[in-house]
């Protein structure tokens, strides 16, 4: 990288800073930078969206994505089966790109050639616009997602995700949305694009992940783990172990160092292990041991790039089911116990740590409280711990 795209890049990642830390913005786009161009955002449009203000707020943060180097890919038409609409939405928006010396390239999902042509356009840094003016299996989402294989797909609409008693749902599991909202009240285009979503993850071979937003919280969404929209996805397959023999602890060990920012000590595995929980493809998990002959939640994390996804909740819930009674701890200043003080029976502060309790009965807790603020660490010494440690 040159000097100049260098400084654009620095000022770019300091204004993210509005959206969340610095720190965060910078690893989401070293993270999206490091995939194929194509595969970093397939941006699915709802026409409203094309409209002011919330035009001029797309623009902006498509023109942001581009000093960042990254080139999502624009559908309209996904919505709209009015052929000349569509072509009018797609050139409104090349217009308005272009005003604001993004480039890009206007591409019919119906033309020959077309997924070289996107994935050319993309590495050398064009925004592609693609027009869905025919209809099929041929030429619509389907289509893009298999041939694409894009890491995110955001369906991009006023409403910026799904709302239940006024507040914003975060997640749904789209097996079964019904848990988590009153499917009655969703509007059309979230109808059609919970169906889209939940047709895509049956079907492809590959994790993408699925999200409703809005213009005006796309950077949001983007670049911090709470997003700002609402996540569609099936639920994490969580597998449980009972031997660490029957999981690979290099992957194991990989996993939750990167997620803790540090080192385990050399003989952590000696310990007696009671539970191990992971997600299939190692992003996070939970490890269980035994303590005052309790047991004793030792560790449960999530890897950097999963965060945001809700993968703790479906760990949490895989550790609850096999679990009925547990305690662990945490740092006082851990982020991450307003989610724990949600999830606990109760919760005390003696020291550096808070301790934690699920279904410990009461003549046991004093034990579990001075066993757990006691406890010698796991991890070689280090100056701090890593920003986002989860336990």
């Amino acid at each position: 990288m040159n000097a100049d795209a260098n400084k654009i890049r620095n000022v770019v990642l300091r204004s993210l800073s509005a959206v969340g830390a610095v720190r965060e913005a910078e690893f989401y786009a070293n993270l999206f930078k490091s995939r194929d161009a194509a595969r970093f955002a397939l941006i699915v449009l709802d026409p409203r969206c094309l409209k002011n203000p919330l035009l001029e707020s797309l623009i902006s943060n498509i023109r942001i994505l581009s000093d960042l180097g990254l080139s999502p890919i624009l559908l309209v038409g996904a919505l709209d089966e009015d052929r000349t609409s569509v072509r009018f939405q797609s050139q409104r928006l090349y217009k308005e790109l272009e005003s604001v010396s993004v480039r890009a390239a206007k591409l019919n999902t119906a033309s020959y050639g077309l997924i070289p042509e996107i994935e050319s356009k993309a590495r050398r840094g064009r925004i592609p616009i693609l027009e869905l003016t025919e209809q099929g299996e041929r030429y619509g989402l389907s289509m893009l997602a298999k041939k694409l294989r894009p890491s995110k797909i955001i369906f991009l609409q006023p409403s910026g995700g799904i709302n239940r008693h006024g507040r914003r749902v975060p997640i749904i599991d789209i097996d079964d949305p019904s848990n988590f909202i009153d499917v009655d009240q969703l509007t059309p285009g979230q109808t059609r694009f919970l169906a889209h979503a939940k047709e895509l993850s049956a079907h492809l071979e590959h994790e993408t992940v699925y999200v409703i937003a809005s213009p005006l919280n796309l950077l949001a969404e983007l670049f911090t783990v709470k997003g700002s929209g609402t996540l569609l996805r099936p639920a994490a397959e969580v597998l449980v172990y009972d031997d660490i023999m029957n999981v690979d602890r290099k992957r194991l060990t990989t996993s939750i160092e990167e997620a803790f920012g540090r080192y385990l000590k050399p003989n952590f595995w000696h310990q007696p292990i009671r539970t191990i929980f992971v997600e299939k493809d190692f992003r996070g998990g939970a490890f269980v041991t035994v303590m005052e002959d309790m047991p004793y939640l030792s560790k449960f994390w999530v890897t950097q790039e999963a965060r945001g996804e809700g993968l703790a909740r479906d760990i949490w819930l895989k550790l609850c089911q096999v679990e009925d009674k547990f305690f662990w701890r945490s740092r006082r200043n851990n982020p991450f116990n307003e989610w724990y003080m949600r999830e606990c029976d109760g919760m005390q502060v003696n020291g550096d740590w808070r301790v934690f309790w699920q279904g410990i009965p009461m003549r046991s807790l004093s034990h579990a409280i001075f066993a757990a603020s006691h406890a010698p660490e796991d991890f070689l010494p280090q100056n701090s711990p890593t920003q986002g440690t989860l336990l």
